[in-house]
């Protein structure tokens, strides 16, 4: 027989607790079964004994192999994948009204626990003013969707607090004054409408706006409160050489006139997609609004540089971030360059051994 090759072990309460990911089964073993599944992980010959089909019984042990199955990933990388499919729900089986029913009966249930939607970070607000809209309007989709780039060389020029303001709004804020749909079926709305999708439209993503050179606003680090279209002065300072520490040392980001750094509020899609899978809808959510950023910046003239590479735990200490349920997920620059998306540096090299 044959361990399982889709299972992990952790303790709890004193407990050995068998996850079987593939499964979506957990079983809390005593310490005799623990000893079989590592001996029966050994590749020699065992003899069968009672242990074992009670181990089969709940899967740990198989009476086949499992084939090797391709995987370029670590193994916590194949335990997510593979642990967060087929998720089991009876809700493909039923019709559309009985799902409907289901659906609202599970929303009214959570309703009362809903979390605070609207961050607000302690510190002196600073009004944006009014974005400019008509920098926009006369832009050609196909036009800014092809003119998006990667740019890896910024030239320190400034950006003016208009157009910072423009793109936070169109990017990340309130776009939309009213959900209108849900208010006129006299609805509760528990949701945000903003430029880009959100699963169950619960908008978890933060912006934190690093300023390097923006007209009219000191260097800094800054909270974007998106339903006051403000921003909340996090720490003042040059902070350039910094950020690029944080970011692995990639100096591409260099010159840039200003860059946002995307977190994740977990404790949002906790409230209402408690199991694992949505953490996948997490990194979803920051890759629709790292899209918008890039569109709208390109729409405004601007270059861009995007990263997911850095020091976790030290961004968010930068940030001042002192939860556990809010995590940096990434990092989009924005300022004047070249529209090189291979910077001098690694260009120099190269030229070099041709």
């Amino acid at each position: 027989m044959f361990v399982n090759p889709h299972i992990f072990f952790f303790l709890k309460d004193g407990e050995i607790i068998a996850w079987d990911y593939k499964n979506h089964q957990q079983f809390a073993l005593e310490k005799l079964y623990f000893d079989r599944l590592v001996d029966r992980s050994k590749e020699e010959e065992l003899e069968t004994i009672s242990l074992d089909s009670e181990l089969a019984e709940g899967a740990l042990l198989c009476t086949q192999q499992s084939p090797q199955e391709e995987w370029g990933w670590d193994v916590l990388a194949q335990i997510y994948h593979i642990g967060t499919r087929d998720i089991a729900t009876n809700l493909g089986e039923l019709d559309p009204q009985q799902w409907s029913k289901e659906y609202l009966e599970y929303c009214q249930g959570i309703s009362q626990e809903a979390p605070e939607f609207h961050t607000k970070r302690e510190g002196e607000k600073l009004k944006l003013p009014n974005p400019d809209l008509e920098l926009l309007k006369n832009q050609n989709f196909l036009e800014v969707v092809k003119a998006r780039k990667t740019c890896r060389s910024f030239n320190g020029e400034p950006v003016s607090l208009e157009y910072l303001s423009t793109l936070l709004y169109v990017s990340l804020g309130p776009l939309h004054d009213k959900w209108q749909d849900l208010e006129d079926n006299n609805l509760m709305v528990l949701g945000v409408r903003k430029a880009f999708p959100s699963g169950g439209g619960i908008h978890p993503e933060e912006a934190y706006v690093v300023i390097f050179n923006v007209e009219g606003i000191k260097p800094g680090v800054y909270h974007y409160d998106a339903e006051q279209h403000s921003l909340t002065v996090i720490k003042n300072g040059e902070f350039e050489k910094e950020v690029i520490e944080l970011l692995l040392g990639q100096f591409f980001a260099k010159g840039l006139a200003f860059g946002i750094f995307l977190t994740s509020r977990f404790d949002k899609i906790w409230w209402k997609y408690p199991h694992s899978r949505a953490y996948r809808v997490a990194l979803l959510d920051i890759g629709h609004a790292s899209q918008t950023i890039l569109l709208t910046a390109t729409a405004l003239g601007l270059q861009t540089w995007l990263t997911g590479a850095f020091y976790d735990s030290k961004v968010e200490e930068f940030l001042e971030i002192k939860t556990s349920n809010e995590a940096s997920i990434f990092f989009v620059g924005v300022g004047h360059g070249d529209n090189q998306s291979i910077p001098p540096e690694i260009l120099k090299i190269l030229q070099e051994k041709s």
